[in-house]
This record gives structure tokens, C-alpha cells and sequence, in this order.
């Protein structure tokens, strides 16, 4: 499989050909100032740093060979990229700020560079510098609608919701069709969850009307309305809107059913529970191991039907079979066995606290936190439960 290394080399043979070209096209004059044999000596002297992967100092060859000028404008901003790939930014910086300072610099290759100079303060973390740059680039027609994403990542980098939907709304306007479907409906969810957090119910609520408003409900939504409703004590609501959340994405029981467990224990609607429990695993047999997944993670869980769940998984499943003492799960009365189940949700509770237990559908980055927005694909509403017990999983 090619390396990094093997890209990189792949890109700097690139770039070395395309300096070739340019120096064969130095008009007379210019060569002759030049010491004869200069230029070849240097070129060759960088293609052996290359051939014998030393790509430093091939780069550094090359880049005291390149003269800026119209010809050479593009190889600039290749390698001004090519530093930004691999995480010398400052020299990157240093690229396109020599760049944006030559004078007579085109309104279009001045965009592209103060452009770049943006990507290379995205990369390095430095928010200001970059929000300043793309703030600037939002007038720029070839580059608005990049800039305004550029905008919106660094607004959700730094938990600034209200801007992201600013920038939302008028990439909306620009572009559409790069707009992320509701994406916005997430940042208002954002504010929902944070204005919860502040016990502020009221804004909370306003939040997530908003998040509605003109748009497909997500499960997002639904989940925060209900944990808002379990805040104000409406058990009955939260009972209702936990059930929906079950019933339209199951990927979320092992996180939803716990909350919907809380909720009937303190509306006394265990029974209701139950017969929820029972019609979910009847009409959808393969929930049977996230409501099991539920029980090994929350051990306030006493619902009949669910510890049955985590019974028959655990006999379903032969690794686990083949660590416990089965006997005692399915001889003697009942207490005993209630014991027996006791011990081993017990232990395996203590294993998977050690384990990661979210994984994103989209990249299978890992986290041991729910995120709705996955820090590596940066896609939203990803990021889910594993919904399984096998152990392996569990110290992955």
C-alpha cells in the first residue's frame, strides 16, 4: 500500500516537473546572468534529495530555485498546500504571505492567496486570524460559498452556535446545494442543550421550535424535547417522545432506554414500560441485544422484561456463555437466578466502563462520550451506541 511518504514524493516529482518547464521557458536574459550550469546543478541536486527521500531538503531546493512571477504563481500554491498537508503550517503561512505581498498581484490571485493564508490559520488552530480572512473572502464570487463553510466550521470549532446559523442562513442563500441538510437544525439543538443545562426551560423550548420550524424533525430534536420534558417532571411526555425516538431509530435504545426506564420509575409506569418492551422486541427481534446493552450500562434498570433481555443474550452469545456460570442462570428459584444475573450484568458493566462506547457509522471513529457531530467526518447525527456485547468490542 502507498505510504505518505510515497504520496509526498509523488507530489514533490510533480512539482520538480512543472519547475522544469518554467526554467526552460527563462527568457535569454535571464539565463544569461545565470552562472552556467547553475540552474541544472540545483535541479538535479533536488531531484537526488528526492530520490533518496529527503524530502526537506528537496523542498528547499526548490523553493530557493522558484522566482515568483506569473509563471510560477500556480507552483507557489502548490507547495504552499503541499507544506499544509504535512503539518508545516508556519512554512505554508510563509508561502502565501510572500505571495499576497508581491505587488501587482491579480484581484484573482490575490483571493486564492489570502484564501490559502485562511486554510493555513484553520489548520494551525488560529481562529481569529482565519475568521478575519474568510469574513473577508465572503465578497469574493469565486470564493464566497467555501469561505462561508469555512465560516461555519469555525463557529462549530468553537461552540459559537448562534454565528453558525448566521453563516447558515446565508450560505443557504449563496449555495444550497452546499448547505448540509438541517444542519442548522442542530445548532439550534446546541442552544436547546445549553440553555437545559441553565435550567432556562423556556428558551430551551424556543430552541427547538426553531430547530422544527420549516424543516425534517430529527431524532435530535425529538430526544431533547424529551429529556426537556423529564427536566420539568412531564414524565408522561418524556414517556411518549422516548418511545417515539426508540420506535425511529434503534441505533439510540441502549442510550434512549435508560431515560425512558428514569421516566416510568418516577410516573410509576413500569408495567407500561413492559408492554412497550415486549411489542418493540416482538415486532423487531434484533433489539433484543441493545435493551440488553441498556441493562449492562445502567444498573438502575429493574424492569422485568429487560433483565430477561440480558438473560437471553448472554445464553445467546457463546463467548459469554463460556465465561459465566450458566447453571446458576438457569437452575435453581428464582432469587437465585436474579443473583446469578446480578453478578455477571455486574461484571460486564465494569468492562464496558473501560471501553469505548460510541462509534461513528460514517468513519468508525470511537469516543467514549456521545457527540452528535463526529470530530473526524464532521458529519452529524452519526456518531451512535455500539449495540453489542461482545467483548472484543468492548477494549476496542
Amino acid at each position: 500500500m502507498p505510504t505518505e511518504s510515497t504520496f509526498l514524493l509523488a507530489g514533490l516529482l510533480f512539482i520538480a516537473a512543472a519547475l522544469g518547464y518554467v526554467f526552460a521557458r527563462f527568457s535569454d536574459e535571464e539565463k544569461e546572468t545565470q552562472a552556467p550550469g547553475q540552474l541544472n546543478a540545483d535541479y538535479l541536486k533536488g531531484l537526488n534529495f528526492l530520490l533518496n527521500e529527503k524530502p526537506d531538503q528537496a523542498l528547499e531546493v526548490f523553493m530557493r530555485m522558484v522566482k515568483v512571477d506569473d509563471e510560477t504563481l500556480e507552483t507557489h500554491f502548490a507547495l504552499g498546500g503541499l507544506f499544509r498537508r504535512r503539518g508545516e503550517v508556519e512554512r505554508a503561512i510563509r508561502v502565501h504571505q510572500n505571495l499576497i505581498a508581491r505587488p501587482n498581484l491579480s484581484r484573482l490571485h490575490r483571493d486564492q492567496a489570502f484564501f490559502a493564508l485562511g486554510e493555513d490559520y484553520l489548520s494551525a488552530g488560529l481562529f481569529d486570524r482565519a475568521e478575519k480572512l474568510f469574513m473577508q473572502m465572503r465578497e469574493s464570487p469565486a470564493h464566497r460559498a467555501d469561505a462561508l463553510n469555512r465560516l461555519i466550521r469555525i463557529y462549530e470549532l468553537t461552540h459559537d452556535w448562534q454565528q453558525a446559523i448566521e453563516v447558515y442562513k446565508e450560505l443557504e442563500r449563496v449555495d444550497s446545494d452546499s448547505a448540509g441538510v438541517d444542519q442548522v437544525a442542530h445548532y439550534y439543538c446546541e442552544l436547546a442543550e445549553r440553555a437545559r443545562a441553565e435550567k432556562d426551560y423556556s428558551k430551551a423550548r424556543s430552541m427547538l421550535k426553531k430547530a422544527e420550524f420549516g424543516r425534517r424533525k430529527t431524532v435530535r430534536g425529538t430526544l431533547e424535547q424529551a429529556d426537556l420534558a423529564s427536566d420539568s417532571h412531564d414524565y408522561k411526555k418524556a414517556i411518549r417522545l422516548y418511545q417515539q425516538v426508540v420506535e425511529k431509530e434503534h441505533s439510540l435504545i441502549s442510550e434512549v432506554v435508560p431515560k425512558l426506564a428514569a421516566s416510568c420509575r418516577a410516573n410509576k409506569a413500569d408495567k407500561q414500560m413492559s408492554r412497550f418492551l415486549e411489542s418493540l422486541i416482538k415486532n423487531q427481534p434484533e433489539t433484543l441485544q441493545a435493551i440488553a446493552m441498556a441493562v449492562v450500562w445502567d444498573p438502575d434498570i429493574d424492569n422485568p422484561v429487560a433483565l430477561q433481555c440480558l438473560h437471553d443474550y448472554i445464553l445467546a452469545d457463546s463467548t459469554l456463555k463460556g465465561l459465566v456460570d450458566v447453571e446458576h442462570l438457569e437452575q435453581g428459584d428464582e432469587e437465585s437466578k436474579r443473583a446469578a444475573l446480578a453478578r455477571v450484568r455486574n461484571g460486564l458493566h465494569n468492562i464496558a466502563a473501560r471501553a469505548k462506547r460510541y462509534r461513528c457509522r460514517q468513519c468508525g471513529f470511537s469516543s467514549r462520550e456521545q457527540l452528535w457531530q463526529c470530530p473526524s467526518c464532521r458529519s452529524w447525527e452519526t456518531v451512535a451506541p455500539i449495540e453489542y456485547l461482545s467483548l472484543l468490542s468492548m477494549f476496542g
